[in-house]
This record gives structure tokens, C-alpha cells and sequence, in this order.
């Protein structure tokens, strides 16, 4: 008996759901590095921190960095075999 051809190859799901992840966390680090330039971040201190030192411009860029390279990440996850 043959087996069906439009099933999906067992490796090919795992790199779907890896690239929807990295894609939603890239998405988020974002939107985080947003709210650090907006201010809006004042007042979560977990988040903050009791330094104000302009780390605010720090994490910002961290979070856009880390948020570009994320999304790199799940492209990549969505393209490979």
C-alpha cells in the first residue's frame, strides 16, 4: 500500500511552529522597543529597573535589535526543509 504524498513530512510541522514562534517573539521584542522610546515603560519597575541612567535608549535598541534578528530567525525556520 502506498502511502499518501499530501501528508506533511514530520520535520517540515516542527520548523512551522518554530517560525511562528520566533516570529511572535521578534514581533513583541518590538513592540517593547517601542514602548521604551514612547516612555510608556516608566512605570513597570521589573521591566525599568531602579537605574535611569539612559538605559531607556539602551534597552530600546537592544529590543530592536534582538526583535530584527528574531524575525531573521523565523524566516530562516520557514524557509529550511
Amino acid at each position: 500500500m502506498s502511502q499518501s504524498t499530501s501528508a506533511a513530512a514530520p520535520g517540515r510541522s516542527s520548523n512551522r511552529a518554530l517560525a511562528i514562534v520566533l516570529g511572535i517573539l521578534g514581533v513583541l521584542a518590538i513592540i517593547l522597543g517601542a514602548l521604551y522610546v514612547a516612555g510608556a515603560l516608566n512605570s513597570v519597575h521589573f521591566l525599568v529597573g531602579s537605574v535611569h541612567h539612559g538605559s531607556h535608549i539602551v534597552r530600546a535598541g537592544v529590543s530592536f535589535v534582538a526583535g530584527v534578528v528574531l524575525l531573521i530567525l523565523a524566516w530562516a525556520a520557514s524557509r529550511s526543509r
